[in-house]
């Protein structure tokens, strides 16, 4: 299994990330939007004891603020678009909780945390540099998080939620 560990994006905001997505042209689409707060790896075949060490994990309720959509990683080598979110101390501290709980199991972040949410990927290298677009920021309630599976197929990943924790 390919597994991550996501923040989910409220349906309530998927017409805006849809609108959002549409201003830049070449991008595969995506049908669900998320905040990836770890990547655990591809070739997991037991989600129990991943699923034990994350229901240990205790947080209160919190919002997420998107504040720009951009390209990453820069507008210089431009791979896709995504709306960074501010790094609040909380959203640190639960990445940094889940992440000292996955490390005990062997499982470390592959880059750095950096807040965001995906619009799409680039098929091909765009012809002009996207350039950043800043928005009114836009704040949900988070009040979980997921453990995630993702299904690669014909039309892109499609990803499924094994398991999800609560405040």
């Amino acid at each position: 299994m390919r597994l991550f560990i996501a923040i989910s994006v409220p349906d309530s905001l998927y017409d805006q990330c849809i609108h959002l997505r549409s201003q830049f042209p070449d991008l595969k689409k995506t049908k669900d939007f998320h905040l990836t707060l770890q990547f655990l790896g591809g070739e997991i075949e037991n989600s129990k004891p991943i699923i034990d060490a994350l229901s240990t994990i205790q947080f209160n309720p919190f919002e997420i603020e998107m504040k720009e959509v951009t390209p990453f990683p820069n507008i210089f080598d431009p791979q896709g678009i995504w709306i960074e979110c501010d790094p609040s101390a909380v959203i640190l501290n639960l990445t940094q909780d889940i992440q000292e709980s996955m490390g005990e199991l062997g499982y470390f972040p592959d880059y750095p945390f950096r807040a965001h949410i995906t619009l799409g990927r680039y098929k091909k290298l765009p012809t002009e540099k996207p350039q950043p677009i800043k928005i009114e920021p836009i704040r949900f309630k988070v009040d979980q998080f997921h453990l995630m599976e993702s299904v690669q197929g014909e039309g892109g990943n499609a990803y499924k939620t094994l398991k999800s924790f609560k405040s």
